[in-house]
């Protein structure tokens, strides 16, 4: 094995051990995980997972793992539309001041969310939005992974043909229907990348949630995973119930990704070709 091979594993290697840490902590009792926290399990047991689901735990695990779909599926669906219809107009149109927005669009990216919080929260707070779902879906559409999804829509419609848009004006389609029924289905990939983008952002959004939303009944699974993870007395953190935890958060977005990597992959791809 040359040297770089050997260098590719090991760094495949500590890019893999987090996620067997976190399989194999959730697979150990309290006493073998206190003794051995990183290695392989010597009793497999499924005790973490059968005390994170059950009672109180359980309810609040599912309703959680609810909330989150509630909101990550209408994000995910939203975001994609609106940066389909963002990046075709960036692409294919001429306006008056479309360089300065696109060029502001681009910079808002550099503004941490941080900054923004507490005025939002004070707006939110006025207009009723805290503690819902909405607070949860439509202010992200305008984040960051918004404007990014923007930006990946538009180069990669940057790049169709303009011939096809215009043939079908001749026949008389109008900007919604060579909108809708030219440009999306042959931005399939670069959208199947920006839906892929947008729910795991969503699903492992924890920051703004964790301040606009301190209901039980609307957060979602990643502000209660902590309280999962908690002892009923309230000061031991039981490390192997809460990397069960994070076991079942994972699932849903490897499953997508497993699912979507080849859309992902090729689509992030020819955008960055096209661009």
């Amino acid at each position: 094995m040359s040297a770089l091979n050997a260098l590719l594993v090991g760094y495949c290697f500590l890019a893999v051990y987090p996620f067997l840490v976190m399989i194999f902590g959730s697979l150990k009792s309290q006493g073998e995980f206190s003794t051995n926290p990183g290695g392989f399990p010597a009793h497999p047991t499924t005790g973490a997972y059968d005390y994170i689901g059950s009672g109180f735990r359980g309810s609040l695990l599912w309703r959680s793992l609810l909330n989150s779909f509630i909101v990550a599926i209408p994000y995910t669906l939203l975001t994609v539309v609106l940066a389909a219809m963002a990046g075709y107009a960036f692409a294919k149109y001429s306006f008056r001041g479309k360089n300065v927005i696109f060029a502001l669009l681009i910079a808002s990216m550099l503004i941490p969310l941080e900054v923004n919080i507490p005025t939002l929260y004070v707006l939110f707070s006025h207009i009723g939005w805290l503690n819902t779902y909405q607070v949860q879906i439509f202010p992200g559409l305008g984040s960051g992974i918004g404007v990014l999804c923007m930006f990946m829509a538009r180069q990669y419609m940057r790049g169709l043909p303009d011939e096809v848009l215009e043939a079908a004006s001749v026949d008389g389609a109008g900007h919604w229907r060579r909108f809708w029924r030219i440009a999306m289905p042959m931005s399939l990939p670069i959208l199947g990348a920006v839906a892929v983008f947008a729910f795991v952002f969503k699903w492992s959004d924890y920051l703004w949630p964790l301040v606009m939303v301190t209901n039980t009944t609307y957060q979602p699974i990643m502000v209660t995973l902590p309280e999962l993870g908690t002892a009923p007395n309230g000061f031991i953190i039981l490390y192997e119930v809460l990397l069960a935890g994070c076991v079942i958060v994972t699932v849903p977005a490897l499953l997508l990704f497993g699912r979507f990597q080849n859309v992902l992959m090729r689509g992030t791809i020819a955008g960055a070709v096209r661009g």
